[in-house]
């Protein structure tokens, strides 16, 4: 069995730690062989400034002893990885993917990766004219809960899709430190909408099969107005088959964690997805029929590195390398999303709606 030579790119991410220690948990296939980052205090640094509170709070010995670089492209040569672990914000994480995709190195990045449909398209285009393959954490296509439900939708159970609605609420920015570099726009691009939002979004895209079009929305900084990005939002949403959906998200609990909804409705059947995977359907085959419901439960085991998903995302980006097929998170996920992120930023801004960008050909 090949064994994988790893880089981790960023070392003061909110994530970094989890997705160190999923890499930790294939051990017998990976091997970290290198770490970068542009602060050369980094080098030194026990874990990053701030951690999600389920992930470890510092690195593992096994990677404090492994060459460090400030220089990405120094790195790669001396150290010859096969993948990298790509870890910045936003602002940063295009080039250190378009340095990888120079040098043949496939990539692991944590959503987005980009502040813009436009940086996404720009650099996960040149990771795919470059041949390499890129992963990103878009955990929930990953998991078995939400592929049942894209199963269930596709054998027709739904029927016409009407309406969607997708919600959620996590802990306050007094919770996470205002000083979270999660809450600083230039870096990230925006609030809670790009760093939590885009799951449901890209949820609702691949559950529904269908596109959105048009948008409408409000976003506020209402918990504290000392961040520069949205800590609330609330968006409709138009599809391409005429269904309307709403979205909202908000840091508002006094506590870590959080809680919410993703929920399907068609002419056939209706289906509520919870963050845990756990979901609940019910339906019939016609209006005359009596309602008939199911509820599936998960009790995944507890997991070390970043969840339960954590080590299934890196192995299915292996398994794409070796393959030669795309991983099931991909970088046309990642822009997919961010048209509409973009649109519901500028609707927003205007107080109108807004009609989302696709390029020509998108399907």
């Amino acid at each position: 069995m090949k064994r994988w030579r790893a880089i981790v790119v960023g070392l003061n991410h909110y994530h970094v730690t989890g997705w160190v220690g999923s890499l930790g948990q294939l051990g017998d296939r990976v091997e970290v062989v290198g770490r970068h980052d542009p602060d050369l205090a980094r080098e030194s640094a026990p874990g990053p400034d701030h951690v999600d509170p389920n992930l470890a709070p510092v690195f593992p010995d096994s990677i404090a002893g492994t060459p460090f670089d400030t220089d990405l492209d120094r790195l790669i040569r001396e150290t010859r990885p096969d993948v990298a672990l790509i870890t910045l914000s936003n602002s940063l994480a295009p080039a250190a993917i378009e340095t990888c995709a120079r040098h043949g190195v496939h990539v692991l990045v944590d959503k987005p990766g980009a502040r813009t449909a436009a940086e996404a398209e720009r650099t996960f285009g040149l990771a795919r004219d470059a041949g390499i393959k890129v992963a990103v954490g878009l955990s929930r296509r990953y998991g078995r809960g939400w592929q049942e439900v894209a199963t269930l939708r596709e054998s027709g159970r739904l029927g016409r899709l009407l309406s969607t609605e997708a919600i959620f609420v996590t802990s306050s920015v007094a919770v996470r430190d205002p000083a979270n570099l999660i809450f600083r726009r230039d870096e990230m691009g925006g609030g809670i909408l790009h760093w939590l939002g885009i799951h449901d979004l890209d949820e609702l895209l691949w559950l529904t099969g269908d596109r959105i079009v048009e948008v409408q929305a409000m976003t506020g900084t209402i918990g504290d107005p000392s961040i520069d990005v949205e800590d609330v939002v609330s968006a409709s949403v138009r599809y391409e088959s005429g269904a309307i959906g709403t979205l909202h998200h908000a840091y508002a609990l006094p506590r870590p964690g959080g809680e919410g909804w993703v929920g399907i409705r068609g002419t056939r059947g209706s289906v509520t997805i919870r963050p845990s995977g756990d979901w609940s359907w019910m339906g019939g085959a016609s209006p005359l029929e009596s309602v008939r419901g199911q509820h599936v439960t998960y009790n995944p085991a507890p997991s070390t590195g970043y969840g339960a998903t954590g080590v299934v995302v890196i192995a299915d980006l292996l398994a794409a390398i070796e393959e030669d097929r795309q991983p099931l998170a991909t970088g046309q996920h990642i822009i997919d999303a961010l048209r509409v992120i973009d649109a519901i930023y500028a609707a927003a801004e205007t107080g109108q709606r807004v009609r989302v960008r696709h390029a020509a050909g998108d399907q």
